[in-house]
């Protein structure tokens, strides 16, 4: 009795302990491309929370819909698998389409932004102030709003920023950055010297 006892409690531990690992596994390219799922925060807004300040993420495989609602509304509509890289915006003047036609360059204060641009910089800085910093959970987990956002965010990074578009029939590009690993620098060893024998002068 008492080994059958054991035996349950070491299933039941080892359970819980292979549950925890897979769920604290970071979610994969493939996983943050193909996952769905609505997404809802309300944060404290302007002039004593009287201004509601809400952000909304809504994604479905590769068609991602954002809308920020603050001092008015914004939506934008990103499908990471369609040609060519575009943004579409819906304001209260309506529809707009701005097509990527060059590399944004934010460090340069003289050159003027093209519509492209605009609309990207405005849409991650959403991103990151409404989301990222507010988000709860674990970023790394895809059941939480952090994980959620930071999907999100890598998806249009690769997609608007890298111009890669993705595809749910072919194999993933990876969306997470490797870090810069050092330079191993393995030392050459010298050669020995030649000590020369010094000759005696010939009497």
């Amino acid at each position: 009795m008492g080994f059958i006892k054991f035996s349950f409690l070491l299933i039941l531990s080892l359970n819980s302990a292979l549950a925890f690992q897979v769920g604290t596994q970071r979610f994969s390219s493939r996983d943050c491309l193909e996952s769905s799922y609505v997404m809802k925060m309300v944060n404290q807004g302007p002039f004593f929370n009287l201004i509601r300040n809400e952000f909304v993420i809504d994604k479905k495989n590769c068609v991602l819909k954002f809308s920020h609602q603050k001092y008015g509304s914004k939506e934008w509509i990103i499908d990471v698998c369609r040609e060519p890289v575009h943004i579409k915006s819906i304001s209260m003047m309506g529809i707009e389409v701005a097509k990527k036609s060059g590399v944004c360059r934010f460090d340069d204060s003289t050159k003027e932004l093209n519509e492209f641009c605009v609309q990207y910089q405005e849409l991650m800085d959403t991103i990151q102030d409404e989301g990222l910093i507010f988000a709860s959970g674990d970023r790394d987990d895809l059941r939480t709003n952090h994980g959620r956002v930071y999907c999100s965010y890598l998806l249009l990074s690769k997609y608007l920023n890298q111009s890669v578009p993705f595809s749910r029939y072919t194999d993933v590009p990876e969306i997470f950055t490797e870090p810069n690993k050092p330079k191993i620098v393995i030392p050459i060893p010298l050669p020995a010297p030649v000590i020369k024998p010094i000759e005696e002068p010939t009497k």
